[in-house]
């Protein structure tokens, strides 16, 4: 099985620096076209892919997150899987102990000790189908956190080069507005004004 899993990771990890050096070549050589060579610009930033970052996220949760420079959300993603780790745990152990309980008490095997006798049959049962409804939806939301972690770092990988430029502002003034209404030269209003 180990074996198996490492031949897996091996051609994934190929695959992944395959698919970064043809785009790095695609970029980086200049062309020539019809006797005109065009050249790469000195200034342009390099390609930053968020296929790359949506794989590295659904290869190990938190590594697109990396690609993307956002180390501030690796606590929270690994903080996520570690408390909804604990929850399917503990949610699953107590499963199965209140479910061997109900089955112990509802059996007509003599020999059966009465595992917890301070609950009654009901109480059992309906506790049991809780733990097993909190353990499931444990396993959903661990599912979900996975899935989000695979878009937040494509969706972060696509605004990795957005500029937010500095000329970005709102004001707010007080504005007359002449009317031509009889009986009425203007209005006095607020004006807002958003510059980008």
């Amino acid at each position: 099985m180990k074996k198996t899993s490492y031949i897996i990771l091996l051609f994934i990890s190929m695959l992944l620096i395959s698919t970064n050096s043809i785009a790095q070549n695609t970029i980086d050589n200049n062309l020539e076209v019809e006797g005109v060579t065009i050249v790469k610009n000195d200034t342009l930033e390099k390609y930053h892919s968020p296929k790359k970052a949506g794989y590295m996220s659904a290869i190990l949760p938190g590594l697109g997150q990396v690609y993307n420079k956002k180390y501030w959300k690796l606590p929270i993603i690994y903080g996520g899987f570690a408390v909804l780790t604990y929850n399917i745990i503990n949610n699953n152990t107590n499963y199965i102990k209140f479910r061997d309980a109900y089955i112990a008490r509802i059996d007509e095997d003599p020999t059966n000790d009465d595992i917890l006798p301070q609950y009654t049959t009901d109480n059992l049962r309906i506790i049991k189908n809780n733990y097993w409804k909190s353990r499931d939806l444990s396993i959903i939301l661990t599912v979900t956190l996975y899935i989000l972690n695979i878009f937040d770092a494509i969706a972060d990988a696509h605004l990795y080069s957005y500029d937010i430029s500095d000329d970005l502002s709102l004001r707010i003034d007080p504005v007359v507005i002449p009317t031509y209404n009889i009986g009425q030269t203007s209005v006095n209003g607020v004006g807002i004004s958003l510059n980008f």
